[in-house]
């Protein structure tokens, strides 16, 4: 029987006391921090590198929600359990579940939508871009992947309003 698909875990760490805010909890620009250092690790597992980089191109973040569920504290080990949730020729929409102390249910999550920009255009401008080989590949087979996973429901939604 094949193995049923499961989340990339590629990124952990110990939160830092620097991380700490003055509540006694890790403040909500480092949650940004260990996303996006989640992000990078998920790049760097479908081939992105300085050298693809110099070559073909980068990634630009361009939209994101982060959910605050539950306190992290100074000491707590973190880990990312991350799904691509789809990808095309240009965007990869990635999800994280943000994880403490091996309790499987998340203390935070984040939606983001990363574009593939090339730089140093004709007027030095970055431009959009289609991503190259291996990471295109790579990229929509993961995301086939995991499309077997079911989505969160609060995916796709935005801040709600008032």
């Amino acid at each position: 029987m094949p193995k049923a698909p499961e989340a990339l875990q590629v990124w952990r760490r110990v939160v830092p006391t620097e991380w700490i805010d003055y509540n006694g909890h890790l403040t909500e620009g480092y949650y940004g921090v260990a996303f996006a250092d989640a992000s990078d690790e998920l790049l760097v597992y479908l081939g992105f590198g300085p050298d693809y980089r110099a070559e073909s191109g980068t990634f630009y973040t361009v939209e994101t929600r982060i959910r605050f569920l539950s306190e992290v504290h100074a000491g707590a080990e973190i880990a990312t359990a991350s799904y691509l949730l789809g990808a095309d020729t240009k965007r990869l929409h990635v999800h994280h579940d943000l994880l403490a102390d091996q309790d499987p249910s998340p203390v935070a999550t984040q939606e983001v939508m990363l574009l593939h920009v090339s730089q140093g255009g004709e007027d030095g401008q970055p431009r959009v871009s289609s991503m190259r080989e291996p990471i295109l590949t790579r990229a929509l087979d993961l995301a086939e992947v995991h499309s077997l996973i079911p989505v969160p429901d609060h995916v796709g939604y935005g801040v709600r309003s008032l």
